[in-house]
C-alpha cells in the first residue's frame, strides 16, 4: 500500500511524504505506482527547478519527501494542484493508496 501524507501549518502546504508500493500490479507494470510517482516528482521539479524554491528532498525507490521551509504562493499552487490530483487518482483506489492531510499549529 502507498501512504501519502501532506502537512499543512498554518493553512499552508508545507511537506509531503510519499511510501511504500501500491501493490495492485507487479513493480515496472503497476500503473497506478507510476502515476503517483510522475506527477509527485514532477511537482518536485517545479518547485525546486521551475519556482526555485529550496526545500528538503529525498527520493528513492518507495520513498519520497519533500519539506519546504518557508511556502510561496508558487510552492502553494503546485501543492494544491499535487493535492487534488492524487486525490483524484486515488479516489477509487482505497485499497492501495491512503492519502491524508495533518494539520501543524
Amino acid at each position: 500500500m502507498t501512504k501519502i501524507f501532506f502537512t499543512k501549518k498554518n493553512d499552508k502546504f508545507v511537506a509531503l511524504k510519499i511510501t511504500g508500493h501500491t501493490g495492485k500490479d507487479v513493480n515496472g507494470k503497476d500503473v497506478l505506482c507510476a502515476a503517483i510517482s510522475a506527477t509527485s516528482q514532477m511537482a518536485v521539479c517545479g518547485i525546486t527547478e521551475v519556482a526555485k524554491v529550496k526545500a528538503d528532498v529525498e527520493i528513492k525507490e518507495g520513498f519520497l519527501s519533500l519539506y519546504i521551509e518557508n511556502p510561496t504562493s508558487e510552492t502553494q499552487l503546485i501543492l494544491e494542484t499535487l493535492y487534488e490530483t492524487l486525490l483524484s487518482i486515488c479516489e477509487n483506489e482505497k485499497k492501495y493508496v491512503k492519502l491524508e492531510v495533518k494539520n501543524e499549529n
